[in-house]
């Protein structure tokens, strides 16, 4: 029998749940919004998968039931539950030893990264269609570059990242991050990316759908102790954006700013560069600073959480300033002060 498992508010139910991730091999990971189970005859907890959003975690079966058709029950149980959430394309990051029980399910392969992981989507209209709608948008421009960004919020830094690649290129795509995970939802970090760069010529904003995510939703749970999250997770943007996404709008560059104060970020830069060599070139870009600081998203999450949006005006374009004195901008404000 499938159960949902409350494991956030049942701490007897949470502890079956991590031994038999512990029995196979598998850690926590936190970011879950629901967990399923399967029970026995004698009420034991056999199997487990997790979701967030439309992307599949924590898959894990007892080694003693492997082989038979829990797992197609228990990754069907969560589809069915994606579906009902309203989500029709379906996600997981998984190791290669899993790589077949999801293909039997209809996932495809989008990528991997040698023995470590596997990036596997199942939809109707999926990667292919992603990939060959941005061969129809293809400016077919020599020098063309391109930008990541989560934009969370559009900042001067961010400004001064595209104006410096659509000076130094004929084109410059800008890739926003489509995941919800922020007071600020997805449409309103593209439309600000859009309206700050309106007066560049040759910049593009599009969204990055499921096929980038940023570090706070990338799953870990099957990876090593030892293995480096960061590191896994750039290899593999690395590989769908060299393999895939370049090819398709002639990108030879990518773009990145420095983070002078993150390892994270420095480790995932040097990832980019060792997957991109010989194959694109990676610019890494000092951030800039104003009077007060180095400018970060952080830092203006931080100053509107505290109720300070004069102080906002030294890190953002006039254009994500507006934003925040209308109504919709108001109400960003008022949920992140509530995140205090």
């Amino acid at each position: 029998m499938i159960k949902k498992l409350y494991i956030k508010s049942n701490p007897r139910v949470k502890e079956e749940w991590l031994n038999l991730l512990m029995q196979e091999g598998i850690r926590e990971e936190s970011t879950l919004e629901e967990t399923y189970g399967y029970y026995n005859d004698a009420d034991e907890l056999i199997a487990t998968a997790s979701r967030y959003q439309n992307v599949i975690k924590c898959v894990a079966v007892d080694a003693t039931h492997q082989g038979g058709s829990l797992f197609n029950e228990i990754i069907s149980h969560v589809m069915n539950q994606n579906v009902q959430e309203g989500y029709f394309k379906h996600y997981v990051y998984t190791k290669h030893g899993c790589k077949k029980g999801f293909e039997y399910l209809g996932f495809h392969e989008i990528e991997s990264v040698d023995h470590t992981l596997v990036f596997m989507e199942k939809a109707i209209t999926g990667f292919d269609a992603f990939i060959k709608n941005l061969e129809s948008i293809n400016q077919n421009k020599p020098n063309t570059a391109a930008i990541v960004m989560n934009a969370n919020p559009f900042t001067l830094g961010h400004q001064f990242l595209l104006e410096k690649a659509a000076s130094e290129s004929s084109f410059v795509y800008v890739f926003v991050l489509s995941e919800e995970m922020s007071a600020f939802k997805a449409a309103q970090r593209i439309e600000l990316v859009r309206q700050g760069t309106s007066h560049l010529d040759n910049v593009k904003v599009l969204p990055t759908e499921n096929y980038m995510v940023s570090s706070a939703t990338f799953p870990s749970y099957f990876l090593k102790e030892d293995d480096d999250v960061t590191f896994v997770q750039a290899r593999l943007d690395a590989r769908v954006f060299a393999h895939h996404i370049a090819p398709a709008l002639n990108i030879t560059k990518r773009y990145v700013g420095s983070e002078p104060f993150s390892n994270a970020t420095n480790l995932y830069n040097e990832a980019l560069q060792a997957e991109f060599k010989g194959k694109r070139d990676l610019e890494i870009i000092d951030r800039i600073g104003n009077d007060e600081s180095i400018i970060s998203a952080t830092k203006v999450r931080s100053l509107l959480a505290e109720g300070n949006l004069e102080a906002v005006q030294k890190f953002v374009p006039k254009t994500t300033y507006a934003f925040f004195e209308s109504d919709e901008g108001k109400q960003v404000i008022a949920s992140l002060k509530g995140a205090l």
